[in-house]
């Protein structure tokens, strides 16, 4: 290599460039003065001009950077409007629901996927074709896995700015992430930002959003529950959104439904406050469902949720860890309408502060049981030994738990000087005789509704539901169909000899038996007349014809047998049946 022209540079001549950035880029980069005459003698390229020229544009570009983000602060602040909507707000899901079915989600480069919840009933069964519910195998197997593998992911938008436009107005949306010192998760919140000086744009699109939401949820039914968070609180949390239950599916006397509807119905009207209003009564209303398990007293409170939109807010007195002050605070925060569910409100165990220590244990003792007089005289105190006497040979048992709510606690929530109102509450219980009479007396509780066992036409219509195809779609016939010869065909040579014999016991009743309108009301009257009336509960009737629920005939003929056993076993005492022979 030759170096005769590097040896022969002169350095030191007056060639060199001397400019400010270079002195600058010398004392910053040592060497810099060598590199840039080496540059200039052999390319004949001057360093410090490029030099000059990046400082230049860099200087341009932060100056930009700098006047942009000042006047977008400026114009946020004072030409635009914005609305936050924290994410424990039932708004938030659903701003987040609509807004994943927008161009913008389509559109844009930086996206959020999200697994979809996807029910048995609901959700997304327009994106399926109708291949995708096919989803048996040769042998008649489901595989959920491979069904639910069909269902896309929903898009949101990822964390920070989007732009959308709707109806012709500009909306800017921002998601953002707080930490949470409380939580081990992190908050998040969305901003919903418009030009002018006016929320109105904003507030419209919410109202649009809400209507969207429930075109789309209009025959469902959310249901709400607390349970205990991280840091000890309870707050009120969406657990699903059941299908709206029909009310002729409930098992009860038309004219008890029609009572109940007609009663709520007139509750719920907004002329009905104003009439309690000016009356001085306070505006709720109370019902007590009573009768034997499975009557379907649980099944009614749905069924009224769906016809009048309501929301139910299930609270269990039993929980552990549910305090008043826990109670009281979930109270406050429901909804102006919606529906109260207290379930088996005589197993809560609930404390009465004004009975001694042993009658509140046996519970034997009732203001019930005092004279009309007010006399002690009527009072009997019975203890617990003189009823059930000690048995040396028997361990002593251990105490119930307690509720952590008083009665009077509990009854201060219900309908005190701070309690909610317009709120329907329902209490259901399977022993009503074991209930306090200052919970259930009018004014808390204002309709006490009767469930009894199966009556001949409760009977009859809970055959006639179960094998009626009136209200059945598209899918639900086909969702379970035979499998074709030729699968079978070559599965079974594929197979060894005990799976072939499973397979035609898998085979066996593959098949739906359909029978017209005329021959099932037919066999729903012979179905009622091998069965008693008030001797099973409508869960154990529906139970039975749900193990044989395609096979409408078989169920006729085999409710003889069911009927003996079940009566010996209610006889006997005996607790497991065997339905399946």
């Amino acid at each position: 290599m030759d170096f005769s022209r590097l040896l022969s540079m002169d350095f030191d001549s007056s060639n060199s460039t001397l400019s400010l950035p270079s002195l600058l880029m010398d004392a910053l980069i040592p060497g810099y003065g060598n590199i840039s005459q080496l540059i200039y003698r052999f390319f004949g390229i001057d360093v410090g001009y490029v030099v000059s020229g990046c400082l230049v544009v860099f200087g341009l570009f932060q100056a930009a950077q700098f006047l942009y983000s000042r006047s977008y602060d400026y114009i946020s602040s004072y030409f635009t409007s914005s609305i936050y909507i924290e994410d424990d707000d039932a708004l938030y899901g659903q701003v987040m629901k609509w807004v994943a079915e927008q161009r913008m989600t389509k559109v844009s480069r930086d996206l959020k996927a999200v697994s979809k919840w996807v029910s048995n009933y609901q959700d997304d069964e327009d994106e399926l074709d109708d291949d995708d519910f096919n989803v048996l195998d040769e042998k008649g197997i489901f595989n959920f896995e491979k069904w639910a593998g069909n269902i896309p992911p929903r898009y949101e938008p990822n964390y920070g700015s989007d732009r959308f436009y709707h109806e012709g107005r500009y909306f800017q949306f921002s998601r953002e992430k707080k930490e949470n010192q409380w939580s081990s998760d992190d908050d998040e919140s969305l901003v919903i930002r418009c030009f002018g000086r006016s929320t109105q744009p904003i507030k419209d699109l919410l109202n649009h959003v809400k209507r969207w939401t429930l075109s789309k949820e209009n025959k469902m039914t959310s249901v709400y529950r607390a349970p205990a968070e991280a840091h000890g609180g309870r707050m009120w949390n969406r657990q699903s959104c059941r299908p709206s239950r029909p009310m002729h599916t409930v098992s009860l006397e038309q004219q008890q439904k029609a009572k109940i509807v007609k009663d709520i119905n007139e509750y719920l009207h907004p002329v009905t406050a104003r009439w309690y209003a000016s009356r001085g009564i306070p505006y709720r209303r109370g019902y007590l469902f009573h009768g034997p398990p499975g009557t379907g007293k649980t099944s009614l409170s749905f069924a009224l949720a769906g016809i009048f939109g309501l929301p139910v807010y299930c609270i269990s007195l039993n929980e552990v860890g549910l305090t008043e002050s826990d109670l009281g605070t979930l109270f406050s925060q429901l909804p102006r309408r919606c529906i109260v569910l207290l379930e088996d409100i005589d197993s809560a165990g609930l404390r009465r502060d004004d009975l001694p220590t042993g009658e509140e244990e046996t519970g034997l003792t009732s203001p019930a049981s005092e004279p009309a007089d007010g006399s002690e005289e009527g009072l009997t105190k019975i203890s617990k030994t003189d009823v059930f006497p000690k048995d040396p040979t028997k361990k002593k048992a251990t105490p119930a738990t307690k509720s952590l709510i008083s009665l009077s606690g509990l009854l201060n929530i219900i309908d005190g000087a701070a309690s909610h109102e317009g709120r329907v509450l329902i209490m259901t219980t399977n022993c009503p005789e074991n209930l306090d009479t200052a919970l259930i007396r009018p004014g808390r509780v204002d309709l006490q509704v009767l469930f009894t066992l199966a009556t001949r036409e409760q009977i009859r219509d809970i055959f006639t539901r179960m094998y009626s195809t009136e209200f059945d779609d598209k899918h639900v016939n086909s969702a379970v169909t035979k499998p074709s010869t030729k699968s079978s065909t070559k599965s079974s040579k594929k197979t060894s000899k005990p799976d072939d014999d499973f397979l035609e016991l898998l085979l066996a009743d593959s098949t739906a038996d359909s029978v017209d309108q005329e021959k099932l009301v037919e066999m729903a009257e012979q179905f009622a007349d091998q069965l008693p009336e008030s001797k099973f509960s409508p869960a154990e009737i529906q139970g039975y014809l749900l193990m044989r629920k395609r096979d409408p005939k078989k169920a006729l003929a085999e409710i003889g047998k069911w009927r003996d056993e079940m009566l010996e076993s209610k006889r006997s005492g005996k607790k497991v049946v065997n339905v399946l022979n």
